[in-house]
């Protein structure tokens, strides 16, 4: 194990222990008198028998015997021998103080042969406790393997292969964890120019408003960064990319503000062409640019990673009493009958108004609270500072996202949809961006592509079955992909329901078997004892 990080320290007084130094240090100071006189000419055999004589004889100085008594440490025994100070003499000359260090480093450990492997067995994903190495060394055949020995022998290890290096926990867990990360500065960063977001389900149940089954809401959240105040945030069924721009439409309306930057995940629900699309996009629309967070690292969005956390130790597990928490930490026989209890009428579930309104009011609980990263300030306090850059827009209009569509006949189609105005002939043949409403799909409004309103075009035929509002024709197509989805899941336990190979089919194939059409009998052979050589392959029956 000459390869571990511990043993490559190459300053052997930065290696040594603070009771070594001291030592080393009492030993030069000792000994530099007699390496003066070795430079200016004398023997090292004549300043070590020096320095010997005049303390035999009681004639040194009382510095030199005070260091003397110090080294020796009340020790009846003649520690300073004249091989002794000549050891130390010329080391102290070949190699400074480091070799004044004392050698001694207790007992020296007894090599058993199974620690290489013990330590490959230690290191392994599964975590295997010092027990169960030991255990598996004695089955291996490794001789004088005791789960002592093994414990104490693994516990010395470093910690690059120690309970928590990264063969154990994995190289990912122990670079989130263990090693270094690049901390950010917000000092040069103003109030309401960055923008974290991010969604989070809900850790307690609450009462799904059509269905009145268990059911967790979404809430998506944009935090800005300098101040930690949620400027905008949005419950719904699910993540997506429609509960994202209403949570940073909501954000812009209350507080009729343009963020600058918004930094956000890597998935469809932040980045898809509804949000991200040049030119049509919510984000380019109005000019906020995107920084995407590394996928599988959390520390680039710890401010809204640890707001969800605030959320969840503040807010979730003591709504209704904390009767309905779920998260990893809940006591898990509390919900384990959930169903069978809600079934019986033995529990109830909060409704999501009631969460609604209980986020809302801890929310406004949160804003008050001072914080150690503020300085002692509030969340509302430091968001006072925002300096407005306007939307200019309607709340209507923030929420209503855009699609280039090309005209042809005064007519645009989108989304299976045709929409006709007369003014649209001037621009027959050319790309428009088209801004409609989630809800309503009667009327769509029409801008060339420098922005600039052109008409409001009326709704005059659709194709197939279509609801009116695009939300709901969303929900239905999440509809029929899960039905497909459990539909997969029946299929496939009625499949496994049927044996594969069954007895009854077994005696039937039996029965069906027939034997093969018997080959005539070769001639008989002679009396005479000849051997007749027959080639199977090419002999057939004379005709």
């Amino acid at each position: 194990m000459s390869d571990l990080p511990a043993a490559l320290n190459p300053d052997p007084w930065a290696s040594a222990g603070d009771e070594a130094r001291r030592v080393a240090g009492l030993r030069e100071s000792l000994i530099q008198p007699l390496a003066d006189l070795v430079n200016s000419g004398a023997s090292i055999n004549n300043a070590a028998a020096l320095l010997k004589s005049r303390l035999e004889a009681g004639t040194a100085d009382l510095r030199t015997k005070h260091l003397v008594s110090m080294l020796a440490g009340g020790a009846t025994v003649d520690v300073l021998s004249v091989p002794t100070i000549k050891r130390w003499l010329s080391g102290y000359i070949k190699h400074g103080k480091n070799a004044l260090l004392p050698k001694y480093t207790g007992r020296v450990r007894q090599d058993y042969g199974w620690e290489e492997r013990a330590v490959a067995l230690y290191n392994l994903p599964g975590k295997p406790g010092f027990a169960d190495v030991a255990s598996k060394l004695i089955q291996e055949g490794f001789e004088d393997v005791t789960e002592s020995r093994v414990k104490r022998y693994l516990k010395a290890l470093p910690a690059t292969l120690g309970e928590f290096s990264p063969a154990r926990i994995g190289p990912h867990l122990h670079k989130l964890t263990r090693q270094k990360f690049q901390r950010r500065s917000l000092v040069e960063v103003l109030v309401g120019e960055i923008y974290a977001g991010d969604g989070h389900t809900a850790d307690c149940y609450v009462a799904h408003p059509n269905t009145g089954k268990p059911y967790r809401p979404e809430l998506t959240v944009f935090i800005d960064i300098k101040s930690s105040y949620i400027a905008g945030w949005w419950l719904s069924e699910s993540e997506s990319t429609v509960s994202t721009m209403f949570a940073l439409s909501h954000a812009m309306r209350v507080h009729n503000h343009v963020p600058a930057w918004v930094y956000v995940d890597r998935g469809p629900g932040y980045r898809a062409r509804l949000l991200s699309a040049e030119s049509t996009g919510f984000y380019d629309r109005f000019d906020i640019g995107v920084i995407g967070a590394l996928p599988g690292n959390p520390h680039g969005k710890g401010w809204i990673e640890r707001f969800f956390r605030t959320v969840r130790d503040k807010h979730d597990k003591f709504f209704a009493d904390g009767k309905v928490y779920c998260g990893d930490d809940m006591a898990p026989e509390a919900n384990r009958r959930l169903s069978a209890d809600l079934a019986m009428g033995r529990r109830t579930l909060p409704s999501l108004k009631s969460y609604l309104d209980s986020f809302t009011a801890w929310l406004e609980h949160y804003h008050s609270q001072p914080q150690d990263k503020l300085d002692g300030r509030t969340p509302a306090q430091v968001w006072n500072d925002l300096r407005p850059v306007p939307v200019e827009l309607s709340m209507e209009a923030i929420a209503r996202p855009r699609e280039e569509c090309t005209v042809g006949r005064q007519t645009v189609r989108l989304h299976n949809r045709f929409y006709f105005a007369e003014a649209l002939a001037l621009y027959d043949a050319q790309k428009v961006d088209v801004e409609y409403d989630l809800h309503h799909d009667s009327h769509v409004w029409i801008f060339d592509k420098k922005g600039r309103f052109i008409v409001q075009a009326k709704l005059v035929n659709k194709i197939g079955v279509l609801p009116t509002s695009r939300l709901e024709e969303g929900r239905d197509r999440r509809l029929q992909g899960q039905l497909k989805r459990l539909q997969r899941k029946v299929d496939e336990a009625t499949r496994r329901r049927d044996d594969p190979v069954e007895a009854t089919d077994q005696f039937a194939a039996i029965e069906d078997l027939r034997p093969a059409t018997e080959l005539p009998a070769p001639p008989s052979a002679k009396s005479n004892g000849d051997v007749i050589d027959i080639d199977l392959l090419t002999w057939r029956k004379d005709k």
